[in-house]
């Protein structure tokens, strides 16, 4: 990941190149994936946070046998009741191409 836009306030901080820092607090959370696989392949992407993988979250594309491009998006509001560390599992049958990752975290004051 790169950030574009960074957090005057601190509270999230891309900390690793796969991982998010976020600070105590709810948040918004509004990602979207894309790729191309060559052949048959599927994705799914899970988030993980609050120590803890989240399917729920998720997404999950399949292709045919011939390829095709796969994308997805979700978004969902979580509770971070402490600290907590944001990020994005790729699991699938084979590598894809030419990915893309758009993800978006606002902080929601409550």
């Amino acid at each position: 990941m790169i950030q574009e836009t960074a957090d005057s306030s601190g509270n999230i901080a891309l900390t690793q190149q796969n991982s998010i820092s976020l600070s105590s607090g709810y948040y918004l959370i509004f990602y979207k994936v894309s790729c191309i696989f060559t052949s048959a392949n599927y994705m799914q992407i899970t988030p993980y946070y609050n120590q803890s993988a989240h399917i729920e979250n998720g997404i999950y594309f399949a292709t045919t046998t011939n390829g095709s491009s796969a994308c997805g998006s979700a978004g969902f509001i979580i509770n971070a009741a402490t600290p907590t560390q944001l990020s994005l599992t790729y699991s699938g049958t084979a590598p894809a191409r030419d990915g893309e990752l758009n993800i978006t975290v606002l902080k929601l004051n409550r």
